[in-house]
């Protein structure tokens, strides 16, 4: 949440509870927060449960973070992207993308089942200078308040006693004048966004890999390809040789000092890797014992 108005005309919003969640939004915003260096765009992250008790009420947190920027005044364009998607071309102008859509009030991809207002919140954009925008948003954040304390604390898992999920919130939105509401909500085609293969804004969903180990790891290397062929930096190189380290069993130095020079290119990782041959050729240490109980 914030105190003061985006500076900025576009900002790209992630979210995520400080559970389930975590670990996939950190996978993401490394390349998600590269484009909006490259763009000029404001990043903003929350982790944590704004409205809410159990993790997946999280949820909720893009309708208040959404709701604050308009309430603070902001009338730019609004980028939501889940902990599961992130920018896969860091290259691609936003600034024209949206100033070509200025007419719309929100964005999101093609519905699969082809009714307009079944859309996906995922993934969307949205133009918080249109009035319908602002219309959408204040009924979207009345429905997520009509919800009690005493309703969400029983909730405490997905669609308990029929709780709604903020899609299922914001549809209830679109649908109560949906002739009117959705005359100015452009779709984009699924190849632009939405999908694991989508040009710009990628996502995988929960439909297409239930298992979250999996899903996690099948979102890092997609997110590590899109880098590698941008050219894009690693993480922090101390953090990254210390990762290396622990994989390679190798002892840690106690001090930080050197490791980026050693992470600073291939040859100076090769040479650093050759000079420490004695001891991964050694077998590993074994773990410390654990202290006796008192």
């Amino acid at each position: 949440m914030r105190l003061l108005k985006p500076e900025r005309n576009v900002v790209l919003v992630q979210s995520a509870d400080p559970a389930n969640y975590f670990a996939m939004l950190r996978s993401t915003a490394r390349i998600n927060q590269m484009f909006c260096q490259r763009q000029d765009v404001e990043y903003i992250c929350h982790h944590g449960i704004i409205r809410g008790f159990h993790p997946w009420q999280a949820c909720y947190n893009r309708i208040f973070l959404l709701s604050n920027l308009i309430d603070l005044g902001f009338t730019g364009w609004y980028i939501h992207l889940d902990a599961d998607a992130w920018v896969h071309n860091v290259g691609f102008d936003i600034h024209a993308y949206v100033a070509a859509q200025s007419g719309c009030s929100m964005i999101f991809a093609d519905s699969w089942n082809r009714a307009p207002w079944d859309v996906n919140d995922g993934i969307f954009l949205a133009n918080c200078g249109h009035p319908d925008t602002r219309e959408i948003v204040r009924a979207w954040r009345a429905g997520a308040e009509a919800m009690d304390e005493s309703t969400l604390r029983a909730a405490r898992n997905w669609y308990d006693n029929d709780t709604p999920g903020d899609q299922e919130l914001l549809h209830r939105v679109l649908r109560a004048d949906d002739a009117r509401l959705m005359a100015h909500v452009h779709h984009e085609p699924i190849q632009f966004m939405n999908t694991p293969s989508s040009d710009v804004f990628r996502q995988l969903l929960r439909a297409q890999q239930a298992d979250p180990v999996k899903r996690l790891e099948h979102i890092q290397h997609r997110v590590a390809i899109a880098m590698f062929r941008q050219d894009l930096p690693n993480e922090d190189p101390v953090a990254h040789y210390c990762n290396l380290a622990r994989t390679l069993g190798l002892s840690l130095p106690r001090e930080a000092d050197g490791l980026a020079e050693i992470m600073a290119d291939r040859a100076s990782l090769v040479a650093y890797l050759r000079s420490m041959l004695p001891e991964l050729e050694a077998p590993p240490p074994s773990p410390p014992a654990a202290a006796p109980a008192r």
